[in-house]
């Protein structure tokens, strides 16, 4: 038996073992781990579970000073005063503290324990079941950390909220794992949820393994933190995962800069994990994509397409398109130093799975979030052929092959800052790839500046004003072949040459050199933007 704090008894299971007997307590106010909308729920509910005992309370009360009252109706012995005052009191407290109810949330118990190989938790959740003979410690399945055992608890019935454990700083600290919020199992459940019974419900790429990486924090209504941004790409390099959906973003003032970008170009650049996120869901208007997926890079952005038959199924449209759409909201390129913005699109929407403190199993939601998780599944089907084919596996082959190979959603050329190159298309992507295996495996990097200005260096030209258009302008294009980090000098520097055909979709507004011979060190050319 521990004792932790005066009126607290914690009994312990016999057969749990600890061979040093030495266990560490703590506790925690449940609610600062639940959602704001799960709280809501709890407290309304428990809320009502507490008018009712206090109304039942108040009505024995009542009852008991009638019956006082009638049987005392002369009440002139100081005693039988004294008894009568203490029935009123008891009945005036009850009825007053309703009007002070205060649900601040139960506290939870927490006991940590080394059992001769790993650390191991349990948890006492009397408090929140409300009932002596549920949630007792000694009842609870010991945990230990999620990625030794996969195994999870649930605090109650009442909030039906799952969670994870991690034990660090040799027992002294406890990390209880919960949802932000259902976003991000509703991502999982799009990339990857697996249905043996029911192969309808499966993700894009049901056989892949997920690790999730928690980057929101709760207390901040699900923002991510730079803290948990680096600790994630951490655990994927420690992990060595292959690939990365991020379905987080924002607007940024400076785009394809920072440290997490740093960070990220180095997951992908050195340690070849691809790198997909959604691109915002701030369009139409120009400029509206976010920061990572549509302003880095290494990072590629994902916009989110409708199909005629999910507006039609999935948002009841009563006249839905006649073809596959961009949502309206999807972000929209070009970035501010005039990058694409969007790489790709994939489906935008859809029913996946949900936690189970929303009390329902799958959800529907929209937005590029939905759509990065999508195409991330389709990159994984790809990544998986192209490991069982033997073909060199490569965040920039797998994007040449995606980004080539795209079906093409609009005729008009300006949609392609929305659309990117189109929708992902696996099966082409897989044929390219098959065909491409023995090219090397580099990505063009490109940086422009306007002839006779050494700033600003951009990524792209964006003349957005009307004098800038009216005028000829000459810029300094400069192309540099990256290869990964550990590329070989002799075998794979050294060799590099290529001769590039340049393409000019309007000679008329831009003059270009026909060809341009490249080799390691880069090559520069001279790039004519003549007035509209």
């Amino acid at each position: 038996m521990l004792s932790f704090n005066p009126g607290t008894r914690l009994v312990v299971n016999s057969s749990w073992k600890n061979p040093s007997q030495e266990w560490h307590v703590g506790c925690k106010l449940v609610y600062e781990l639940f959602t704001d909308t799960l709280t809501s729920r709890l407290k309304k509910e428990r809320k009502k579970k507490w008018d009712e005992e206090n109304q039942e309370a108040i009505s024995e009360a009542l009852k008991q000073l009638n019956e006082f009252e009638k049987k005392h109706a002369k009440r002139d012995d100081a005693t039988l005063k004294k008894a009568h005052e203490d029935l009123q009191n008891r009945l005036d407290y009850l009825r007053k503290q309703a009007e002070g109810y205060d649900d601040r949330g139960p506290v939870i118990d927490i006991v940590a324990w080394h059992d001769g190989d790993v650390w191991r938790v349990a948890v006492d959740t009397q408090a929140l079941e409300g009932n002596n003979n549920c949630g007792k410690l000694a009842d609870f399945v010991p945990l230990t950390n999620y990625r030794l055992e996969r195994k999870f608890g649930i605090f109650s019935k009442l909030d039906a909220c799952s969670f994870a454990a991690n034990v660090y700083d040799d027992g002294n600290l406890v990390s209880i794992v919960t949802d932000c919020s259902p976003h991000a199992t509703h991502v999982a459940g799009i990339a990857a949820a697996f249905h043996p019974d029911e192969p309808l419900l499966n993700g894009v790429a049901p056989g892949a393994q997920l690790i999730s990486c928690k980057i929101g924090d709760t207390r901040l209504g699900s923002m991510e933190t730079g803290t948990g941004l680096v600790r994630a790409l951490i655990a994927a390099v420690e992990h060595k995962c292959d690939l990365i959906n991020m379905s987080y973003g924002e607007p940024t003032i400076l785009p394809d800069y920072g440290r997490f970008i740093d960070l990220a170009n180095e997951v992908v650049d050195k340690h070849r994990i691809i790198f997909i996120s959604s691109a915002g869901n701030n369009g139409p208007a120009l400029n509206t994509v976010g920061a990572p997926g549509g302003t880095s890079t290494t990072i590629i952005g994902v916009g989110a397409d409708v199909s005629p038959a999910m507006a039609a199924g999935a948002h009841c449209v009563v006249q839905p398109p006649a073809k596959g759409m961009e949502y309206t909201w999807s972000s929209r390129g070009p970035t501010a130093d005039g990058d694409l913005g969007v790489s790709i699109s994939a489906p935008g929407g859809a029913v996946a799975p949900v936690p189970t403190w929303t009390l329902q199993s799958r959800m529907l939601m929209n937005g590029t979030s939905m759509a990065s998780p999508s195409a991330c599944g389709g990159v994984a089907l790809l990544v998986s052929a192209m490991k069982a084919e033997g073909i060199p596996l490569s965040p920039y082959a797998v994007r040449k092959a995606i980004e080539n190979t795209a079906a093409s959603i609009s005729d008009a050329p300006e949609e392609k800052l929305t659309t990117g190159h189109g929708l992902l298309q696996v099966d082409r992507a897989f044929e390219y790839a098959q065909q491409a295996k023995k090219l090397p495996l580099v990505s063009y990097r490109i940086s422009i500046n306007q002839v006779g200005k050494s700033i600003p260096t951009l990524r792209g030209i964006y003349l957005r004003g009307s004098n800038a258009c009216h005028q000829t302008s000459e810029w300094t294009v400069q192309l540099d072949p990256k290869f990964h980090e550990g590329a070989s000098n002799l075998e794979q520097l050294v060799p590099f040459e290529e001769c590039l055909q340049l393409h000019s979709s309007d000679s008329s507004v831009v003059q270009i050199p026909e060809y341009i011979l490249v080799t390691h060190n880069g090559r520069s050319f001279k790039l004519v933007s003549l007035p509209l």
